[in-house]
């Protein structure tokens, strides 16, 4: 009962789906099952929103998975992504970049790189086909393998030791982060596995560089920004083609 709860409440902790409630140690001790709990419920949640929207809004539909997707989530990346983008931009030291992490007002930087993502949305999303079982699975796999590349940060770098939320995850992730990579197997398509590790190490760096170690909201603004990249690079699966 134990881990079933830990493994429901990823629902909860990552999305504003109401499962169970657990508190953050159990949460993070499952965390690692995270991206196939998650991500694939959420690919088939953004499919079914497609496939009920799709008749009413005729082309345009795709676009609307965006705000669909930031609900689902509960804006919780993406405040994620903003706070980065306003510490990125501090010339300072690591606490005036600290102080903008936390700071609640947004500032260029967080406006920029929102700007950012919201381009690649506006492209990956156009790509989005017909509704068939190809569609469903580069969502799915979008989604899982965002979730395994933003957790990942949190299990391979150390975590800042300001930040409570990501030494709690690190804690757990170090250990069980060859699991984020062997779940993750069965959602790469030839393009994404190869852009994969470049996000991740990307991230790895700037959280090292800028940020001196890993933290929720660098995982959160990962999970944000590898999405769309992802779901432009899954290569067709033309055993997936039939049309529903």
């Amino acid at each position: 009962m134990r881990a079933l709860k830990g493994i429901l409440a990823q629902l909860s902790f990552f999305t504003i789906i109401p499962t169970v409630q657990a508190d953050l140690e159990l949460i993070a001790e499952f965390s690692f099952l995270a991206p196939v709990v998650v991500g694939i419920t959420s690919g088939v949640l953004d499919f079914g929103f497609l496939f009920l929207i799709k008749e009413a809004l005729g082309r345009i539909y795709p676009i609307l998975l965006l705000p669909f997707i930031e609900v689902l989530r509960g804006f919780n990346h993406l405040d994620g992504l903003l706070d980065l983008g306003d510490a990125l931009m501090i010339r300072g030291t690591h606490e005036d970049r600290l102080r903008a992490l936390r700071d609640v007002a947004v500032g260029t930087g967080g406006i920029g790189l929102l700007v950012c993502y919201l381009a690649l949305m506006f492209v990956a999303l156009n790509g989005v086909g017909g509704l068939n079982l190809m569609t469903l699975f580069s969502l799915m796999s979008a989604e899982v393998l965002s979730r395994s590349l933003g957790l990942l940060v949190l299990g391979l770098m150390s975590p800042m030791k300001e930040s409570r939320l990501g030494n709690m995850f690190h804690k757990k992730l170090r250990r069980n982060w060859p699991f984020l990579l062997l779940q993750s197997v069965p959602f790469f398509g030839i393009q994404s596995v190869l852009i994969f590790p470049v996000i991740l190490a990307l991230f790895l760096y700037v959280g090292k560089r800028f940020l001196g170690g890993s933290s929720g909201d660098l995982t959160g603004a990962a999970i944000t920004l590898s999405f769309p990249i992802l779901l432009m690079t899954e290569a067709p699966c033309f055993l997936c083609s039939l049309h529903l």
